[in-house]
């Protein structure tokens, strides 16, 4: 069962959280709950169409607990094995919305329920994630609207202090603009460091998997090519979201990915491709950008239809790549070429770095951090979906 304020971004939630389950290979379906704002149900039958995802709400019922009772026996004897109930929410906390609340999660009786809030109302986070935890049995809490990893850290710290673990974080709009919440690589990337770990999860997503261990090699021998750098905008392009794929590259965003111009930044690597389609074997193959001279970039910006000088830009952008690249140099390899356990490896690596003593200070000393951090750590045990309502 989802609750939340109004506007926090809580029935798109719902169905990014049955997406990412959907696609895990979890059989789920929607049901509408929320009578009190006009537009609910469509906006949930909208994103559930689109998803190719179940639902179910009434534009007559007025009764929330009868819609959601029903949407829950429908959805039980269809063998859905993830039901979420959406619920209303109110502008501000009021005594008609926790009677509400109770009395659905009363007659439902969810397995999980999860506290939608917006990452930008801060510190008065505390409150209002106490205020719903003393109403139904918070169990874990979704925080939305993070499209920027530099802002939210107010809210994660006050709902830390609920002891309610974050277990995912909106990043965006879209479906897929979705990911689990791990304190590790989020603090790194707040602090600029990238997030290789979720790259490399990415990663393990499209690359198939009998490539895995070769391209992992290539990883640790931190030998960067023209043709590695062909293969991975390749698989960059099939991983979603090319600014939330950016954000986990250290020093990658800024450049390649300025905010709000994603397209043309799509369009740039499509671009980056069709140039290296003009390439031949030996340059491909070549870690020494020496070897272009002019009358080779001529060549290539003639049989790609471009300029001199975008041959020239995306060989620097080759350059910056293989340095970002060779940083991977000496990563200890996982037998078997795994790329979750090389995940792993490298969140520890990532946080045994020294954090400035300014963003140190913003968390309240070490202590404060590692407080933090512990609190929030438990939110990887309530990837599950069926931890329990109970406090952890």
């Amino acid at each position: 069962m989802f609750v939340g304020l109004q506007g926090a971004g809580k029935t798109t939630t719902c169905t990014k959280y049955a997406y990412y389950h959907q696609k895990k290979g979890y059989k789920p379906a929607l049901v509408c709950a929320d009578t009190f704002r006009a537009g609910a149900f469509d906006q949930l039958k909208q994103n559930a169409t689109k998803a190719r995802i179940p639902f179910y709400g009434s534009y007559t019922e007025s009764d929330p607990v009868k819609i959601a009772v029903e949407g829950v026996d429908t959805f039980k004897k269809e063998n859905c094995d993830l039901i979420i109930v959406d619920t209303s929410g109110r502008h501000k906390q009021e005594a008609t919305l926790f009677e509400e609340m109770r009395q659905v999660a009363e007659a439902t009786k969810p397995d999980l329920v999860i506290f939608v809030m917006d990452s930008s109302i801060g510190q008065a986070a505390f409150d209002q994630a106490q205020a719903f935890k003393q109403s139904v049995a918070v169990g874990a809490v979704i925080i939305t609207k993070m499209d920027g990893h530099a802002k939210g850290g107010g809210a994660l710290s006050a709902v830390a202090a609920t002891k309610s673990p974050v277990i995912f974080i909106g990043t965006g709009e879209h479906m897929d603009e979705f990911e689990v919440f791990d304190v590790k690589p989020f603090v790194s990337r707040l602090l600029g460091m990238g997030d290789w770990s979720g790259f490399v999860d990415k990663l393990q997503d499209v690359v198939p998997k009998d490539q895995q261990p070769e391209l992992l090699e290539k990883l640790s021998q931190g030998n960067f090519t023209l043709r590695i750098m062909y293969d991975q905008f390749q698989n960059l392009l099939n991983m979603g979201p090319l600014s939330e794929v950016f954000s986990m590259l250290p020093g990658a965003a800024a450049q390649m990915m300025p905010k709000g111009h994603e397209k043309e930044s799509q369009a740039k690597i499509k671009r980056y491709m069709t140039m290296m389609d003009s390439m031949t074997n030996e340059e491909l193959d070549s870690s020494n950008p020496k070897m272009f001279n002019e009358s080779r970039m001529m060549r290539i910006a003639r049989g790609s239809g471009r300029m001199v000088r975008e041959v020239m830009e995306m060989l620097e952008e080759y350059k910056r790549l293989a340095k970002m690249w060779s940083k991977m140099k000496g990563l200890k390899i996982p037998k078997n070429g795994d790329m979750s356990a090389l995940s792993r490896n490298m969140n520890a690596q990532h946080m045994s770095k020294v954090l400035p003593p300014q963003m140190l200070k913003q968390f309240g000393g070490m202590g404060g951090l590692q407080s933090l951090m512990k609190q929030m750590g438990s939110g990887k045990d309530m990837m599950g979906m069926f931890g329990g309502g109970k406090d952890k």
